[in-house]
């Protein structure tokens, strides 16, 4: 019966570190998977910044070009 049982302990023991393996690369894969999504979410929110500073860019040179063709005001002349 001690034979038995020690087959089975070595069977046990064989589980145990294939599940354990099998965990390992499970958490590999999920650190993978996190870090390109951390990575691709950095390169999504550069890119909205610089839209962004463009854009506020382009609003603002539209403006300076409107007001630098504005006449200045006439002055009424008193006598």
């Amino acid at each position: 019966m001690a034979i038995v049982r020690s087959k089975a302990e070595e069977r046990d023991a064989q589980i145990r570190k294939r599940e354990h393996g099998l965990n390992q690369e499970i958490d590999a894969a999920a650190r993978e998977r996190a870090d390109k999504t951390a990575r691709l979410r950095q390169l999504r929110l550069a890119k909205e910044a610089e839209d962004a500073a463009e854009k506020q860019a382009a609003k603002d040179i539209k403006a300076a070009g409107k007001s630098a063709f504005k006449k200045p005001p006439l002055r009424s002349r008193v006598p």
